[in-house]
């Protein structure tokens, strides 16, 4: 049996989320992966035990960041200000960020101005931070919708076939891709920031998992008979990733 709670860690400039497990374990594990921390602890702890225990994991968790530049910009929530610019291939966008009496935030796209509210009420910073990430994230994939629809409904045409349900663009720092099981195929519009020949290649590789549903020899069997140079694609990705975000 167990249990999961969530949990959040800021820090100057950086937000962590934290995945906390209480398990049939009988100690104490915290680790880093990716965009989160995960700490694992004893099904039996008390209420007490818990949150000594945490106390101990978030110093921890910090003191491994400090130790870990490249780690601790993973965590860094950007500032963000008017006039800043998104450049996505050959588009640049212009942000224009606005104080409002409004309650909610709101995002339009005018031109090649995303224009986003934001209520004058909200003190917390770096809320106000992952709001705006978020909102240019949506804006964005307003934007690119239907030329990312075309392209993967071409490719499809031209190598597979598939009965495809529904294509989405929305933000996912964990993948570059994936394909449901209902067959909708998700992209991140962090992939927007890549090369179009490396977009196409994500969607490739998510167009064979209809065919080959883990990544089994035939799989990239699939793959590199369309995309024979896909490797070359994998490394821009591991290479560049980090720099593939709003």
């Amino acid at each position: 049996m167990t249990k999961r709670f969530h949990n959040i860690l800021k820090y100057d400039n950086i937000i962590i989320p934290i995945e906390i497990y209480k398990e049939m374990r009988m100690d104490v594990r915290v680790a880093i992966v990716k965009d989160k921390a995960i700490i694992r602890v004893p099904l039996f702890y008390s209420k007490k035990q818990m949150e000594k225990n945490y106390e101990w994991a978030k110093e921890w968790i910090l003191n491994h960041l400090k130790n870990n530049k490249k780690t601790w910009d993973r965590f860094i929530v950007k500032k963000y200000i008017s006039g800043d610019e998104l450049k996505i291939n050959e588009k640049i966008f212009i942000l224009e960020i606005n104080l409002t009496t409004n309650k909610n935030y709101s995002a339009i796209l005018e031109r090649n101005i995303i224009k986003i509210s934001i209520p004058y009420t909200v003190s917390d910073d770096l809320e106000r931070q992952n709001a705006i990430k978020t909102l240019q994230s949506r804006v964005i994939a307003q934007y690119f919708q239907n030329e990312i629809t075309k392209r993967i409904i071409d490719i499809n045409k031209r190598f597979f076939g598939f009965q495809i349900n529904n294509i989405r663009l929305k933000y996912n720092k964990t993948n570059w891709g994936s394909r449901s099981a209902k067959s909708n195929i998700n992209i991140s519009t962090r992939l927007l920031f890549a090369p179009k020949d490396v977009q196409d290649y994500v969607f490739v590789h998510e167009l064979a998992h209809f065919k080959e549903m883990n990544h089994s020899p035939n799989f990239w069997k699939i793959v590199r008979d369309i995309m024979p140079d896909y490797e070359e694609k994998e490394k821009w990705l591991k290479a560049n990733g980090h720099n593939c975000d709003f």
